[in-house]
C-alpha cells in the first residue's frame, strides 16, 4: 500500500483537492516519511520473498544470512525519523520471537562454505555451542552412515600399521647403516667430523620429540578440514558433488538439511489451491452431495 501510494503520491494529491479534503493530504514532512518506510520495509519483503522459495534453490542455507542483514538495518542512524526510529525499536525487541535462529538454521548456514569466514559468535552463544561441535551433533542426529564410518576407522587403522611397519623397517635399516648411538656419544666418534655431531643431534632430537596427536575420529577430522576452507561456493549443491570424497558426512549432512524449508509457505499455498478449488465444487453441486468432498 506505501509502495502503491508513494508512486502516486500528485495524482492522490490533486484528487484530494478536488474534493476539498484538505486534511488528508500529507505534508512533505510526512510523505518523506513514508518514502523511507517504503524503502526501509522493502528488505523485509524481499527476505519473505526469498525465504518463501520451494523449488528454486535452498532456504535454510540463506535464513542466518538474512537475519544478520535484518538486524543491521535495525540499528538507529540517529539522523531518521522518530516513527521510522520507533518502528525499528519495535522490531529489535520482537526480533527474536518472529525470526528466531536455531542450530538447525545455523547448520544450514554452515553448509556454504562461503559463509565460514562471517561472525555469527552470538547466535552459537545464544545455543551454546560451537561451529564444530554443532556439525557434529547434527551428523549424530541424523546418524549419517555409521557404517561408513567404522570402515573408514578401520582403514585409517590399517594405513596407520602399515605406516608403523615402514617406519621399523626405515628405523632397522638406519640402525644397520648407521653406527650405534653409544658409539655415536663417545668422544673419538664426535671428533671424527662435524658432519657425525650433526647426525647426533638429528637422531637426539627426533627421539626425544613427542609425535603429534592425531584425531581418531576422521568425522571430526573431516569437520575440522571443512572449516579451514577459504573458498567462494556459488552453487552448495555443486560444491558438495566436487568434494564428495573428501567431506563425505558433510554432503549427506547437506542433502538432509538443504530439503528442509524455512517456512510453511509452500504447504500454505497448496491447502489454499486445494480450498479454493473445493470451495468450487460446493458452490456448483447440490448440498446432499457437499459431504463428499470433506
Amino acid at each position: 500500500m506505501l509502495r502503491s501510494y508513494e508512486s502516486n503520491m500528485p495524482g492522490i494529491e490533486i484528487i484530494l483537492r478536488r474534493l476539498k479534503l484538505f486534511d488528508l493530504i500529507l505534508t512533505p514532512t510526512e510523505n518523506e516519511i513514508g518514502r523511507d518506510l517504503v524503502d526501509f520495509l522493502s528488505a523485509f519483503e524481499t527476505t519473505r520473498t526469498i525465504l518463501s522459495a520451494s523449488k528454486s534453490y535452498p532456504t535454510i542455507s540463506l535464513c542466518l544470512l538474512l537475519r544478520i542483514k535484518i538486524e543491521s538495518m535495525l540499528h538507529s542512524t540517529g539522523t531518521e525519523s522518530s516513527v521510522l526510529e520507533e518502528l525499528k525499536h519495535l522490531l529489535s525487541e520482537h526480533i527474536d520471537a518472529r525470526f528466531p535462529i536455531t542450530p538447525l538454521n545455523i547448520c544450514g548456514f554452515l553448509l556454504d562454505p562461503s559463509q565460514l569466514k562471517i561472525d555469527i559468535s552470538r547466535y552459537l552463544t545464544q545455543n551454546k555451542t560451537r561451529k564444530e561441535k554443532l556439525l557434529l551433533d547434527m551428523i549424530k542426529r541424523f546418524k549419517i552412515d555409521h557404517a561408513a564410518h567404522i570402515n573408514t576407522v578401520q582403514n585409517i587403522h590399517t594405513l596407520s600399521t602399515s605406516s608403523s611397519a615402514s617406519t621399523s623397517s626405515s628405523a632397522t635399516t638406519s640402525n644397520i647403516s648407521s653406527p650405534p648411538m653409544n658409539r655415536n656419544l663417545s668422544m673419538e666418534y664426535v671428533r671424527e667430523s662435524a658432519y657425525s655431531m650433526k647426525k647426533v643431534r638429528d637422531n637426539l632430537i627426533q627421539k626425544h620429540t613427542p609425535l603429534p596427536i592425531i584425531s581418531l575420529d576422521p568425522i571430526v577430522a573431516e569437520i575440522d578440514s571443512y572449516m579451514k576452507l577459504d573458498v567462494v561456493c556459488v552453487d552448495i549443491l555443486e560444491f558438495r558433488r566436487s568434494s564428495c570424497d573428501k567431506f563425505y558426512h558433510l554432503k549427506r549432512l547437506t542433502q538432509i538439511i538443504l530439503g528442509i524449508l524455512v517456512t510453511s509457505t509452500p504447504s500454505e499455498q497448496v491447502f489454499s489451491t486445494t480450498g479454493l478449488i473445493l470451495n468450487a465444487k460446493r458452490t456448483a453441486l447440490a448440498p446432499e452431495n457437499v459431504d463428499k468432498y470433506t
